[in-house]
Parts: structure tokens; sequence; C-alpha cells
């Protein structure tokens, strides 16, 4: 009979410590990563109790699954649930290899990708077995996130990046009116400074007060316009209807960029696939003001035509798409699914339209001679 100690194929460590967005190590004092841990005796002798081998559990989760089904006395008793999530957790660490331990204060095992709140695995394993053929459809999946992480990862170190090409005169954003919005308790509300650097209240996340107060972005949207038509060579059209304009630039080489203003924010689209909005959220959470949208919107429409947008799809099995942003001071990357609403013809276009280019990067717009 195994000892609990020997019931997985490593070295069983206490938990590593607490870890959060905050925080940090200095080079070379990472700490060494934790596959399983030490806690799980007591579900151990509780599966002996019930006639099953522990050794059969601990190699095999789709086995786990099957023997907790049903067992209410594994979650109505805290010690008993708190050893079963351990021993579930080092269960997943053997099913995926690349899996370690850490505390965020949940107890979770995971990779870059993907990570599992143990002591909820082991609720939804008692209590919903029909979750049971997804789970371990996503743990097959999960080697291949991974690997697609890594290419992702791959992409944003790419060091070969254009040289941008600014036109010599620099933007110059339109004075905004004054603006000026109350809570319900009267009070005026400081929209870019409600929180001081503090964690703004719950609710705010779900909550959007005064989208209007991104009107402004309309008069920054047809300024921007004028400046790149006024800097390159680009042909403008222009549509208004029903409160929105829309402007699609189309210059002489490029990537092609459809502005599409209202009220409460503006759609860029570029390239093939490209996607930006600003504000990026009108949460009351996030608290953007009309000024901090502008600046993100800014960023964005000057980089295109400067050459600064790089676009790469597919990536991985998942077909991801790759994105990466060069502006005056710095450089922004973000993968993930392309736009849901793109149907399967407009994806391969896209494809076939990004094979043309080199590493992804558009070339940059032809600036006018003055």
């Amino acid at each position: 009979m195994a000892e609990p100690a020997e019931l997985f194929p490593g070295p069983v460590r206490s938990l590593p410590d607490a870890v959060s967005a905050a925080s940090f190590s200095w080079p070379g004092s990472a700490p060494v990563p934790v596959r399983f841990v030490e806690g799980f005796e007591e579900f151990v002798a509780y599966a002996r109790r019930e006639g099953e081998d522990p050794a059969g559990l601990s190699a095999d989760i789709a086995r786990l699954w099957e023997f907790l089904t049903g067992r209410t006395e594994v979650v109505e008793t805290p010690a008993l649930w708190a050893s079963a999530a351990r021993f579930a957790g080092n269960v997943l660490a053997v099913a995926h290899p690349a899996a370690t331990w850490r505390v965020t204060p949940e107890l979770e095992v995971g990779t870059s990708t993907r990570s599992v709140p143990v002591a909820g695995l082991v609720r939804i394993m008692v209590e919903h077995p029909e979750h049971r053929q997804p789970f371990l459809e996503m743990m097959a999946s999960w080697p291949q996130a991974d690997e697609d992480d890594r290419e992702m990862a791959a992409l944003s170190r790419d060091t070969h990046a254009p040289t941008l090409r600014f036109p010599l005169v620099a933007f110059e954003r339109p004075a905004f009116p004054d603006q000026e919005y109350r809570d319900s308790g009267g009070r005026i509300i400081d929209y870019g400074n409600r929180w001081e650097g503090g964690q703004p209240p719950e609710e705010t996340y779900s909550r959007l007060s005064h989208p209007e107060r991104f009107a402004p972005l309309v008069m920054d949207a047809e300024s921007l316009v004028a400046y790149l038509q006024a800097s390159y060579v680009v042909e403008v059209d222009r549509q208004s209807a029903d409160g929105e304009v829309r402007f699609t630039l189309r210059p002489s080489s490029g990537a092609t960029m459809t502005i599409t203003a209202t009220k409460e924010s503006v759609q860029v689209r570029a390239g093939a696939l490209f996607r930006a909005s600003a504000p990026e959220c009108a949460c009351d959470a996030c608290d953007e003001s009309a000024d901090t949208a502008a600046a993100h919107l800014e960023e964005v429409v000057l980089a295109i035509p400067a050459g600064g947008l790089r676009e790469v799809f597919p990536v991985g099995r998942r077909r991801w798409q790759h994105v990466q942003l060069l502006r005056r001071e710095g450089a922004g990357s973000s993968g993930g699914p392309p736009d849901p609403h793109l149907s399967a013809s407009e994806l391969e276009h896209a494809v076939d339209t990004l094979r043309g280019l080199d590493r992804g990067w558009w070339p940059a717009w032809t600036l006018r001679e003055n």
C-alpha cells in the first residue's frame, strides 16, 4: 500500500507563498514552482474507508471525478473538503505536467493560460456530474493552449520593428468644451481622478454614468481625419446618419482605416482584423474621461498611418490573432480570438491579405510632399 507521499510522481511540498498582481521578485529570486502539495492525507484515508485505491485516483482525473460524484459529505466537512482539494489539485498536476500550484489567495493549479481553483473543482465534481466531459475536453486541449501561448509570446518578443514615419507637423487636439457632471448626491464628478489610485467599489464595474461625457470624441475624430488627409496621400469618404459619422480612409499604400464616431464612443477598424475603441471601457470603475479616451484614440489613429500596425493571423490551433501597435512612445501587443461576427470567408480573406505582408507589418502611408 502506497504511502500518501508516494502517490504522486514528485516531491510533496508545502504551499507556495501567496501572489498578487502587485507582487514582484528580484532577478534570480523567482520562487521554485511547486508541482505537488502536502495536506491530502485525510482524503486518502477517506477513500480507503470507502473501498477505493488512492493510487488509482491519483493518476486518473476521470476516475477521481467518478469517485467524488454524489459524495456530498466531502464538501459538507470542511477539513475533508480542504484535503480533497489538495488531492485533486495534485491530480491536475499529474494530468498536465506543466501545471503548478499558486495561492491567489485561492488555492489554484494552472499555467499561464489556465488556472483551476481546486476547492471549487471538488464541489463541481461532487454536485455536477454533467460537467465531467466538458472538463475532460478542456484538460485535453490545455497543452495546445500553452503551446499557442508560447507562440504568441514569441511574436511579442520580435524586435524587428519598422521605423515609424510621422508627419513633420504634430497633431493638436481640439479644445474640448467644459463639462460638468454630478452624482446622485449632487457632487461634481471628477472623471479620471475619482479613485485616486485606490480600488473602485465593486458595484462601479457594472455601472455606466454619463456616457455623454464622451461626445467631444466626435470633434477629435473629425480633427484626426482632417490631419491625416492633409499629411498623407489618402482618400477619405465621409458618411453621416442617425447621429453617427463614419470615415473610411483609403491610403495609396498601407492599411485602410474606418473611424465610426457617435456621442458615446469612437470605433476604429484597420487592416485585416484590427479593432479598437475609445473609450476602451466606459464603466465607472475604469473612470475614463473625454481626455483619456481621446489620448487612446489618437495613439491608435496616428500609429497606423506611420507604419506601426502589425497583424499576424492565424496563430496556433486556436487560430488567434496577434496585434502589435507601435506609437511615438512605447509599444503594445495583444492577442485573442478575432471578431466573432466575422464569417469564415472573411477570416480566410484576412489570411490571404496578411500573407503578403512582411512579418505582419503594414507599410506606412505615403506622406504628402510639402
